[in-house]
């Protein structure tokens, strides 16, 4: 019976070891943070904490949103050379998304992108009420991506001119 109890203390003693050795970093309890004056200076040192900035490198880095680009507006393909972006479309056929179902592929050329790359595409400007024009596929390549619209309601979309709002990373 001792020799389960000194086993149960040896593993609960392990354990408390191994939380208090963790890798999180703290912020210092000095004046500095702990003093209410002092709120900006804190809030600024767990943004430094959160970049792994500073004395805090050890903590996870945040993402970086990117580079962003406008592209400028024409027929397909819009080129737009940023991590994130616009991508205005002129001249898009109606008859592409004339009814419940049908689609068109617009192509955005950035030299940011590879196959490897995740990108999110989303349209920014109303098309037809009723038309329901969402996108179905983005398919990054080598320097641009193809996104394919599918018109997801029950009425034609008659807007030829359309704004598709992007990020991509890897």
């Amino acid at each position: 019976m001792l020799k389960r109890i000194v086993y149960a203390l040896t593993g609960l003693v392990a354990s408390a070891a191994l939380a208090i050795a963790g890798t999180i970093p703290l912020l210092p309890s000095n004046a500095n943070y702990s003093e209410p004056s002092q709120i900006q200076a804190t809030i600024n040192a767990v943004i430094s904490m959160l970049n792994g900035n500073g004395a805090y490198a050890t903590a996870p880095a945040t993402v970086s949103i990117g580079t962003q680009c406008q592209g400028t507006a024409g027929a397909s393909p819009v080129t737009c050379n940023g991590q994130r972006g616009t991508a205005p479309f002129t001249g898009l056929v109606v008859a592409g998304l004339a009814a419940t179902g049908t689609t068109v592929d617009l192509t955005i050329t950035n030299s940011a992108v590879t196959a490897a790359s995740i990108c999110h595409v989303q349209p920014t400007t109303a098309f037809t009420a009723g038309s329901g024009v969402t996108v179905a596929t983005v398919v990054p390549a080598a320097g641009s991506m193809v996104v394919k619209l599918v018109n997801a309601g029950s009425t034609t979309n008659a807007v030829t001119t359309g704004t598709l709002g992007f990020y991509c990373f890897q």
